[in-house]
């Protein structure tokens, strides 16, 4: 083939790819899609876990807070619960403890870490984390 004429070879010698080609192309896209979306998926459920905890601990700080200048430590009339979409908050308040409470709800209820399942979390006035494997290194 002569450098200087390629545009005037046939078209059918450029025709582009095959059927085949392109289910093959598909089939590979297929197959990465079915890996990365379970993984999407469990980050997305860490990242609502690991907001969950944020949120209790600031609720805990709030706690220590009242607990300086009250008797007793808050019930939620006292400090509202947090508010989160994947998970409803609870609070057991005695003069000398606390148990704070997340508990999750909708498709966060599949959260696990490893093999523990993440809810509901708990944090109390000591400052123990429950499960212990679903929470993040603060």
């Amino acid at each position: 083939m002569n450098r200087r004429n390629w545009c005037c070879q046939p078209l059918s010698r450029f025709a582009g790819i095959t059927l085949v080609e392109l289910m093959i192309v598909v089939g590979i896209v297929a197959l990465l899609a079915l890996m990365a979306i379970p993984n999407y998926t469990q980050y997305g459920r860490k990242a609502q876990r690991t907001e969950a905890q944020r949120m209790l601990m600031n609720w805990g700080n709030l706690q220590e807070v009242w607990r300086a200048s009250n008797p007793t430590y808050a019930g939620t009339a006292n400090i509202p619960a947090p508010t989160h979409g994947k998970y409803t908050f609870a609070v057991t308040a005695t003069q000398s403890t606390y148990l704070l409470t997340a508990t999750a709800r909708g498709d966060q209820l599949k959260d696990k870490q490893g093999n523990t399942l993440c809810t509901p979390m708990t944090l109390d006035a000591a400052g123990e984390k429950l499960p212990a494997a679903c929470w993040s290194k603060f």
